[in-house]
């Protein structure tokens, strides 16, 4: 990565620091040249994915309750990653595990995360949500959830181009995701179009997902993956192998909801349900486990403007 003060090097080689009789006329030269200068020096990376997650009516808690949700998202966030860290599907997120802060831009109340792919994002939020269930429920510091009480999460996903500079992430997907959260007032999961296509390429649907096995995400990422949380080897869907039948992702449901415009940006959204279940076990005493259902997302569909 080219540092800053590079950038500004090689920028006086192409053009003035300071013109004494300001503006001058130098012809589409000019322009041609800092074109060229902002190809060769920013990064613009592929596409990427961007899950957004914020808590709901932060700046509404008292005091010395709201002093407490920064940490308390942080510790979610990090026994998150611990759980993926302890799953067979490390291999997908390794490296966000290198770098734990690079690919989180973090809000206080929220942040958003950048991944490779919306399979990465989808496989990340199952867990996030997984982990928030246990400590809005009391498996987690109980007397500190019973205190703040449950926490309430709306999150997003969108899929776009993201730039790079000076090690921070910025671009479109994150921009876009940002104005879907701050518009959403009922706490659901939102899809941009292009999560949604990218689902209906690569999965034959969203909804398809509840019925793939590992060996279709690895086709799709182009990965080997030892195992998944939520996600089955073919042979061992049930007994009579039978793919309708995973026994995780229970139920997918998706809503078309009327465009979003923000600024002069329209985007086009998809209002997400996701009914899935889940096995934590205590990293102490590792005969200890408890077994949920819970949703991700609900089946609001009415509009954000």
């Amino acid at each position: 990565m080219i540092e800053k003060e590079q950038l500004l090097a090689k920028l006086r080689e192409i053009d003035k620091e300071f013109y004494a009789d300001g503006d001058e006329d130098y012809g589409d030269d000019g322009f041609d040249i800092i074109k060229v200068f902002s190809k060769e020096n920013f990064s613009l990376n592929n596409k990427m994915s961007v899950l957004g997650l914020d808590i709901y009516k932060y700046s509404e808690y008292k005091k010395n309750k709201q002093n407490l949700i920064p940490f308390i998202f942080d510790y979610i966030y990090d026994k998150t990653l611990e759980s993926i860290e302890n799953s067979k599907e490390v291999i997908l997120f390794k490296e966000i595990l290198l770098d734990k802060s690079k690919y989180f831009i973090s809000t206080g109340d929220g942040g958003f995360i950048l991944f490779k792919t919306p399979i990465h994002a989808l496989i990340f939020n199952l867990h996030f949500f997984a982990v928030l269930h246990l400590f809005n429920t009391g498996h987690f510091f109980s007397k500190l959830s019973k205190y703040v009480d449950a926490l309430v999460i709306r999150s997003a996903l969108t899929y776009d181009k993201v730039y790079e500079y000076e090690g921070k992430y910025f671009g479109k997907a994150i921009i876009n995701n940002s104005r879907i959260l701050s518009k959403d007032r009922l706490n659901r999961f939102i899809f941009d179009e292009s999560v949604f296509k990218y689902f209906n390429r690569k999965c034959n649907g969203i909804e398809t997902i509840s019925i793939l096995c590992v060996e279709n995400i690895e086709k799709i990422l182009q990965e080997r993956i030892d195992g998944m949380a939520f996600f089955q080897r073919r042979e061992n869907f049930n007994e009579y192998n039978n793919p309708f039948n995973n026994p995780v992702i229970r139920s997918i449901h998706v809503q078309k909801i009327d465009d979003l415009q923000s600024k002069n940006t329209k985007m086009k959204l998809y209002n997400v349900e996701i009914q899935y279940s889940a096995t934590w076990y205590n990293d102490v005493e590792t005969n200890q486990a408890t077994s949920f259902i819970l949703t991700i997302g609900n089946l609001n569909s009415n509009n954000l403007n």
